[in-house]
C-alpha cells in the first residue's frame, strides 16, 4: 500500500469521526426536546461504522505485491448507518409542563448528557489520533522527497 493509500484510509477515519461529533452535538442539543415532528420525544442517535471495502482493483494490486503484510487491508472506514436508541424516554414529574400526561409527568428524550460527553472524548480522541497519523505519513513523504535529491 502506498502513501495515497495510506492517506486515503486515514481520510476516510476523519471523515466518519468528524459525522460522529456532529451527531453527538445534535444530542446534546435536543436533550430537552419533548416534542418532535413525530409527536414524542427526541431519540438520541449513534453512528455505527462499518469497514469501507477496497476496489477490485486495489486487492489486485495488494494480492500482486511482493510483501504480504498488507494483504488483506482494507479501504478505511464509513459510517454505515445512523440508528435511533430504543431505551426508554425519561419520565419527569411536572405538571405544569404543557407536555405532561394525565398523571403531570413528562416525558424527555433518552439523552444521557453524560455518555454523550464520554462519546465526544472518544470522538475527539480518535480524531485527533487520525491526524497524527496523518503526520506521520506527511512526515514520511516529505523525507522520501529529500533522499531523492
Amino acid at each position: 500500500m502506498g502513501f495515497l493509500g495510506s492517506m486515503d484510509i486515514v481520510g476516510s477515519a476523519l471523515t466518519a469521526e468528524r459525522y460522529r461529533t456532529d451527531v453527538i452535538a445534535q444530542n446534546l442539543a435536543n436533550y430537552k426536546t419533548t416534542m418532535t415532528e413525530d409527536g414524542e420525544p427526541y431519540r438520541r442517535k449513534q453512528v455505527v461504522l462499518e469497514e469501507r471495502p477496497m476496489t477490485f482493483g486495489d486487492a489486485l494490486e495488494t494480492a500482486g505485491q511482493a510483501y504480504r503484510a498488507t494483504a488483506g487491508t482494507s479501504g478505511g472506514v464509513r459510517v454505515a448507518e445512523v440508528v435511533e436508541s430504543d431505551r426508554d424516554f425519561r419520565l419527569v414529574y411536572d405538571p405544569s409542563h404543557p407536555q405532561a400526561d394525565a398523571n403531570g409527568y413528562v416525558s424527555y428524550p433518552n439523552v444521557d448528557t453524560t455518555e454523550e460527553m464520554i462519546d465526544l472524548m472518544a470522538a475527539s480522541n480518535a480524531y485527533d489520533t487520525n491526524l497524527t497519523a496523518l503526520g506521520v505519513i506527511k512526515a514520511m513523504v516529505n523525507k522520501t522527497l529529500e533522499l531523492s535529491k
